[in-house]
């Protein structure tokens, strides 16, 4: 604990810089919170204005879509202007968002409001790992990701809150204020160490180190920027290309797409969308479908946190099988229950079950939300991590459409029960992967992380080669 302390308070600027950041993606937490409680009054009676059920999809279901325009948006101004400008212009598409809302009078604003909303967030998940990566310490580099990660879910908890308790257009001229505070903060933050590097001006640099580490010697974190800036110098897009053919970057590559893969196919936005439904379907009664949903909100909240606190603690690959082991018990338990109730058993003696899955859910945000970019900023070697964050955005926003899209058809074709089973299929494949294949990057520099990624590239080349040499001499004795 007083490891913790130390830390908060030796290195301030740079969980100044990690808490700015967090308040836009409350915003976008905001955005993915507003769904649920404003499409059910769109859709009921006496609303605003008309919205049919097929309009209200396409307002849920164009925010993922939009992920996919932020993440290419993301990744180019990523490569052209640096991490920390790409992170500021991230808020410029949130403003217009909330402008939509406030001024909404049809489903064409929110159409337009849902694909804004997306690209930011889009464009934020491209980003921000990098960012992070080039202004942390190795000691507390997975504690800041998580801390923004956790701005997602209390901006959902008090979407959630606030959409049932106010009118459309004062949620937005709130979230439009969060926003703005943000922008107006964040461009007082110094430009991270490695860009300076790369831009041949050691003297701000060594300021911008001074800012974020608060040391008056710099000298020996310079030379390891410069040397790990170096080692990676500039290329051109082919020649990237060509450098992720390499085994240890194509390894870390399909790392991160499984990683962000099993985050999304684990039914994380199937039950942050539909979790009032499923709890109506499952009959709870003795509480409310909107209480639970701002229950399970406020309990993913404090996973999040406890897994902030854990990461730079116990690892990303024990936080990944917790985390992983925890959804898959969860899945489990839901499919159970839809059984159950398929075999005529009285709902009202499966409440707690129900309630049971939906908490061990939770802890999806203590690993598989946070640990799969905090991976992505410590993976790959500079001139790699603009692509790297394009590929990771890209995962996340293709299966989180295809998630959100396929979980309705399929529930009509095979019922709840299979559809939450596949679900936990999925994630104890994940379970299995985080114990086997991940590496820990905990405490450990990037230029360390890449060094373990080369070793153990080049021993699985190694291996390979002796099999096949002992399999061709089995061949010809």
């Amino acid at each position: 604990m007083a490891k913790i302390f130390k830390a908060l308070f030796q290195l301030w600027p740079q969980w100044f810089a990690t808490l700015t950041v967090c308040l836009l993606n409350i915003s976008i937490g905001l955005a993915i919170g507003w769904t649920s409680p404003y499409l059910a009054q769109l859709t009921g009676e006496n609303p605003p204005f008309p919205v049919t059920f097929e309009e209200g999809s396409w307002i849920a279901s164009l925010l993922p879509l939009g992920r996919l325009l932020g993440a290419i948006i993301g990744s180019l101004i990523l490569e052209y202007i640096g991490s920390k400008m790409s992170v500021l212009f991230t808020g410029v598409p949130m403003i217009f968002s909330w402008i939509c809302i406030i001024c909404a009078n049809s489903p064409l604003w929110l159409y337009v409001s849902r694909i804004f909303s997306g690209i930011s967030m889009g464009m934020i998940f491209s980003c921000y790992p990098i960012y992070i990566g080039e202004i942390s310490a190795p000691s507390i580099r997975g504690a800041l990701v998580c801390v923004i990660i956790n701005g997602l879910p209390i901006g959902t908890l008090f979407g959630n809150i606030m959409g049932p308790n106010m009118p459309m257009m004062y949620f937005g001229i709130i979230s439009l204020i969060i926003t703005i505070c943000y922008m107006a903060i964040f461009p007082f933050l110094p430009q991270t160490p490695y860009y300076y590097v790369r831009h041949n001006n050691t003297k701000r640099a060594e300021q911008a180190v001074r800012w974020y580490y608060r040391k008056p010697d710099v000298k020996s974190e310079i030379e390891a920027v410069e040397h790990f800036v170096r080692s990676t110098s500039a290329m051109s897009m082919k020649e990237r290309l060509e450098q992720l053919k390499e085994p240890k970057n194509r390894r870390s590559l399909i790392m991160i797409i499984l990683l962000f893969m099993f985050m999304q196919l684990s039914g994380l936005n199937t039950i942050v969308f539909y979790m009032e439904i499923i709890v109506r379907k499952a009959m709870v009664t003795s509480i409310t479908p909107s209480t639970l949903v701002i229950i399970v909100s406020a309990v993913s909240i404090i996973i999040g946190w406890m897994g902030a606190i854990a990461i730079d603690r116990c690892g990303r690959r024990i936080l990944l099988a917790i985390s992983s082991f925890g959804v898959m018990t969860g899945m489990t338990l839901l499919g159970l229950h839809f059984f159950l109730m398929d075999y005529d058993y009285d709902p009202s003696n499966l409440e707690w079950l129900m309630i049971l899955s939906f908490l061990m859910f939770t802890t999806m945000c203590f690993g598989l939300t946070p640990v799969p970019s905090t991976m992505l900023s410590e993976l790959f070697p500079s001139d790699l991590k603009s692509i790297a964050g394009f590929v990771g955005s890209i995962t996340s926003a293709v299966f989180a459409f295809v998630a959100s899209k396929t979980y309705q058809p399929l529930v009509d074709i095979i019922t709840e029960k299979y559809v939450f089973w596949i679900y936990a299929v999925i994630i104890m494949i994940s379970l299995i992967y985080s114990l086997t294949m991940v590496p820990e990057t905990k405490g450990k520099t990037l230029q360390v992380v890449d060094h373990i990624l080369y070793i153990i590239t080049r021993q699985s080349f190694i291996l390979d080669s002796a099999d096949k040499i002992l399999h061709v001499n089995h061949c010809q004795c």
